[in-house]
Parts: structure tokens; sequence; C-alpha cells
């Protein structure tokens, strides 16, 4: 391939976030994205060929959870041995065939993206020192946020760190116009995947015995099953697609994220943008970013009823200085944040 590129980035699946980070960067240096396949687990558009503007290339077609490494690694060390590029950043090191090619590829153009937070990520013993050994090879780490950037601390990487504030740019429908008034009584929602680490559970036990209304948006395996065990005051909707979403987050007041695990939470940033303030748990991966520093929002201790309570509690309370927050957090300075991580790497 005889085109040079400032920027390859090397990623798992073409999810439509990152897609539009791409296309965001793109404005700005030649990106090429390599997609190594499709995931079960993220929400691709069928026609997501049709909205680049960045050059792509697919290793495959099969759902990334199937794939045969040891196939995806000679796709792999084909492409990027026939590039000439700047940089070529790693969208993480859980793929065995992605980490192998940082071996192969000068450690002065390796960088590595960081979406795991420090609460999922094991840092001392036999995976620890793997992880050493991997940022070894790497010269600039993205981490997306404070939890992220410290694993690269605690590892002791020596590279340079440029955080991202974000794991991608979501689409953005149309904010409400005016600013709704105190609600008489409160309206929460949740929106995800229906699958024990959303620990939605622990929701239908606090809102069961609460008695407020709840909306739970998604699917999943643990649909069936929680359905059975939420009383009256909780709907379920089932699937809504993204591009409708943001018909769903004005008929509610507060957004809920009770995750048991999460390494970083587009959904929170969603139901900002549409001016819910939030409550998260205390291992959501965007907790400072997002929610602390801006104060648009609560953080309850991990699967603990009792805290939960309380912050919802707190948010009635308080919900016109939370809500406040929330309106006037700016996603546009936090897009351009993102977008200037790493093309401010080219000047360097």
């Amino acid at each position: 391939m005889d085109k040079k590129y400032d920027l390859v980035f090397v990623t798992n699946c073409p999810a439509f976030y990152k897609i539009n980070l791409f296309n965001a960067i793109a404005e700005k240096a030649r990106v090429l994205a390599i997609f190594i396949g499709v995931s079960k687990e993220v929400v691709i558009d069928r026609d997501f060929a049709q909205q680049v503007c960045f050059d792509f290339i697919q290793v495959g077609n099969t759902a990334i959870e199937t794939r045969n490494r040891l196939r995806v690694f000679g796709r792999l060390f084909k492409i990027i041995c026939g590039l000439r590029y700047k940089y070529i950043i790693y969208d993480g090191y859980d793929m065995p065939e992605v980490v192998s090619m940082m071996f192969w590829t000068r450690k002065s153009k390796n960088c590595l993206i960081c979406e795991s937070s420090v609460f999922e990520s094991c840092l001392t013993g036999i995976k620890g020192r793997v992880k050493k050994v991997i940022l070894n090879r790497i010269s600039v780490g993205f981490p997306c946020g404070e939890l992220q950037a410290r694993i690269f601390k605690t590892l002791g990487f020596k590279g340079e760190i440029r955080k991202t504030y974000g794991v991608g740019i979501f689409k953005k429908g149309k904010r409400p116009d005016e600013p709704k008034e105190l609600p008489v009584s409160f309206r929460y929602v949740f929106v995800g995947r229906l699958v024990p680490v959303k620990n939605i559970e622990l929701l239908i036990e606090v809102f069961n015995k609460n008695g407020k209304n709840l909306t739970i948006v998604g699917c999943g395996i643990l649909e069936k099953e929680l359905r059975k065990k939420a009383n009256e005051n909780i709907l379920f909707t089932g699937f809504i697609p993204n591009e409708e979403l943001y018909r769903e987050y004005p008929k509610h007041d507060v957004f809920i994220l009770p995750s048991s695990s999460e390494t970083w939470g587009l959904v929170v940033e969603e139901a900002i943008y549409y001016g819910l303030p939030v409550i998260v748990s205390s291992v959501v991966g965007c907790l400072t970013e997002l929610v602390e520093e801006p104060e648009t929002g609560i953080v309850f201790r991990n699967n603990d009823a009792e805290d939960l309570n309380r912050a919802i509690l707190q948010m009635e309370q308080n919900y016109s200085f939370y809500k406040g927050n929330a309106e006037h957090f700016s996603f546009e300075k936090r897009d351009e944040q993102q977008v200037e991580a790493y093309v401010g790497l080219l000047n360097i």
C-alpha cells in the first residue's frame, strides 16, 4: 500500500461510537482503521461502510468471540507489514494476536488505548508482570480517564500518557429546548444490556421496595427472569434502537447505572447529553470525568442497596443542582478533547 497514514487504529469492531471518533480525527489527519471482525455485544450498523470518512480494512466478517486467532494474526501481520504510518494505535491488550503485533512493530510508533479501569484489571502476580512486558513495547498510552490512567501508573509505565476523556463519540440527537420543571414524582431509567454485570437485580430490589417509577430499556439473557421479579412500578420497554433513544431519555428525570463492572459507560454520556443527572455505582469507569468533577450526579457504593437508597434521596433533595450541571455539560468541548488527544500526537 503506497499511501502513508498519520494514525493507524487497530480495534476489535466497527462500533458506531468509534466510527464517529475516527471520522472526526480524519478531518485533521490521515487515518486508517483496521477492524478485526464484528461482535455479538456491540451494535454495528449494517451500512457502516457508507458512514466512514477514512480508509479502513476489515480483517474478517466473523464474530470476534469465535474468531480463529492464528488466522487473524496471519492476516493482521500481512496488512500491517505492508503499511507506512507515523503511529499505530492498538485498542486494548485483550486479543493475543493483536498483542503479538506489538512485538513486530516499532516501539517508538506503538500506542495503546486503555478502556479498562483499575477496578477490572489485575495488576499483580503473573497477569501484572505480563502487562508490564506489554507496556514496555508502548511509547504512548491513551487512557480514557483517571481510573484507566492508574493502570499505566501502577505498572510503572515510562512513556507518555495522554487522557482521551472518552471511548468514542456518540450520535447526538436534538436536546430538549427548555429545562423541565421540578418533577412531582421522579421517573428513573436504566439503559443497557440485561446481563449479570449490569447488576439490574439490585435496581429491582430497591425499586420494588421504594415504589418509585423505573423504566428498564434493553434486552438480554436475564430479561425474562427480571420481568418476573419486578413489581408494577417497573416498566420494561425491550430493545430500542440507538438512533431512537433520544426520544426515551427526556421522558425521565434521572438515569441510573448500577453495574458491578463497567469499563467506561458510554450510556452515561448519552443520559447527561439529554439533560438527565445520573446515579452510578462506584466501579463505573467514567465516574471521575463525567460525574464527580462536573457534579452531574451521585456515586453510590457498588452493590450496596442501602447506599443506593441514600443516593436516590440525595438526588431528589438536590435535583435542581445536579440537573443544572447536566444541562450545562459541554459535549462539544469533550469531543474536541478526544480528537486533540490523538491529533496532538502528530505535533510532538
